[in-house]
């Protein structure tokens, strides 16, 4: 705390009780009386629903006359709308060493970054003179508020196929009630997408990938308010949309073009800036999950409406492919592990192919995209969602859940959950989210599991066909 300092300008003679003080009886002003005035509060950060603060000034010493002390208030925070205004001024009696001003500290509903208040006293009057410092305190002020969506789980719908009911459902952190059609109620809309594919975040925005309407609806990703939207009716800018990745400040969105053409499929880079589509890259039939790193996109090629056993290496520098990998057939699902290697599942073709093959899992060094590990399935077994949580791997297979450690050199042979039918699954912060779609026709569930002993920790209703979970943390201020 800086100290101001006092020089009396008057002729003193005697020794004031209580005070240090030594001058002569003469008035000479070379001959100063020194005293010292502090400015505190009890924290120097307080949360805004707080109520009053006391900013107490503090004398090192008593005076013989009432000190008037000045001050100014600045800062980040409004006066009027975060705090209640101060005199500007306080009045220490004589004989007093300290006197207290209350801050009234105002509680409102914007959700807002934390602001200061800095108060520094400008001036002290009382036949004295400030002889040097600028006393000051800076208070912080936190936000207690929050945004409608912070702090919890977004589950992905695509609705029916054909009939426009797309919806995005909300469940907090603390697993209470469920929010259905949060997309519908913040926009005030009847519908507005069919058949909803998948989200990707980047900062605080969300991109909803539309499939069967083309488009990408563009929202913030706390309120859901509507930001834009990307392509749509009319627009040749998507053709079947399928799942975004986020690298060099763009949006690579994977498209599987018209069915009946196997050599229309592309990657749509978006700006992420104008919210508009700058180029296309062609690729091979039928991109669909696709991760990045900083330099590189990687897309696996599931086949669309056909079947494909590749993973395309795009250059984010270029936005061309620079290599393909080969895997097994219809990869669905990859993940880059904390050493940057890139692991794909492939489901295998099905059997109603007419050419059942194996599921696989391989693991791609990202440094030379060579492939470093195979795990082959059985021919029956199609694993999917493939999801990852520190060192360990976790896949769907057969309404089962198997759990595998990044450095193991075998699949697991025992399931940490069984009779599940779920559409998708995530994992995050050791609970384990999966969506039933049911019957397809009837609300599905968001089931959630905790991974330290497999145990259920809650099922809510959602809406029709959920088809993908997210996770949405605190907001930046």
């Amino acid at each position: 705390m800086k100290m101001y300092y006092l020089k009396f300008r008057k002729l003193i003679c005697a020794t004031i009780l209580g005070m240090v003080l030594f001058t002569s009886c003469e008035n000479d002003d070379n001959q100063p009386v020194t005293g010292t005035i502090t400015i505190s509060v009890a924290e120097n950060s307080v949360a805004e629903d707080v109520g009053s603060i006391a900013v107490t000034f503090t004398a090192g010493t008593t005076f013989p006359m009432d000190v008037v002390i000045t001050y100014e208030v600045s800062g980040t925070a409004s006066s009027g709308e975060d705090f209640e205004a101060l005199s500007g001024m306080a009045t220490l009696p004589s004989g007093d060493t300290s006197l207290v001003q209350n801050l009234i500290i105002l509680d409102d509903s914007e959700v807002e970054s934390a602001e200061q208040i800095i108060i520094r006293i400008t001036a002290i009057d009382g036949a004295q003179d400030l002889v040097g410092g600028d006393g000051e305190i800076t208070l912080t002020i936190t936000d207690n508020d929050s945004f409608a969506f912070e702090n919890g789980v977004l589950v992905l719908h695509e609705g029916n196929f054909g009939a426009g009911n797309a919806s995005v459902s909300f469940l907090p952190d603390d697993l209470s009630d469920v929010q259905n059609g949060i997309f519908k109620s913040v926009n005030t809309v009847d519908s507005w997408g069919d058949t909803a594919q998948s989200i990707t975040f980047n900062g605080d925005m969300a991109y909803i990938i539309v499939n069967n309407s083309q488009k990408i609806e563009v929202v913030n990703r706390y309120t859901f308010t509507s930001v834009t939207t990307i392509g749509g009716s009319g627009s040749t800018d998507f053709l079947n949309p399928r799942y975004m990745a986020v690298a060099n400040g763009k949006g690579y969105v994977t498209n599987w073009g018209d069915g009946t053409n196997p050599d229309d499929d592309y990657v749509a880079i978006v700006n992420l800036e104008t919210n508009t589509v700058e180029s296309k890259i062609p690729v091979a039939e039928g991109p669909e999950a696709l991760v990045a790193n900083e330099t590189t996109v990687y897309v696996a090629h599931q086949g669309g409406f056909n079947q494909n056993n590749i993973v395309s290496v795009i250059d984010v520098t270029s936005n061309e492919v620079s290599t393909t990998v080969t895997v097994a057939d219809r990869p669905n699902s990859l993940q880059l592990d904390t050493n940057g290697d890139l692991w794909v599942l492939s489901g295998g073709n099905p059997i109603w192919t007419g050419n059942e093959t194996a599921g696989q899992l391989d693991k791609i060094s990202t440094a030379d995209n060579a492939v470093v590990q195979t795990l082959a399935f059985e021919v029956s077994e199609h694993p999917g969602a493939l999801s990852l949580e520190g060192s360990n791997l976790y896949y769907y297979l057969s309404g089962a859940v198997f759990k595998m450690d990044d450095m193991a050199t075998a699949l697991p042979e025992t399931a940490e959950l069984s009779d599940l039918n779920w559409a998708d699954m995530a994992v995050n912060d050791g609970k384990l989210y999966g969506v039933d779609a049911k019957d397809f026709v009837s609300n599905g569930s968001l089931e959630i599991y905790d991974l330290g002993d497999n145990s259920m920790v809650t099922s809510k209703a959602v809406s029709v066909i959920p088809t993908g979970v997210y996770f949405n943390g605190t907001a930046d201020r």
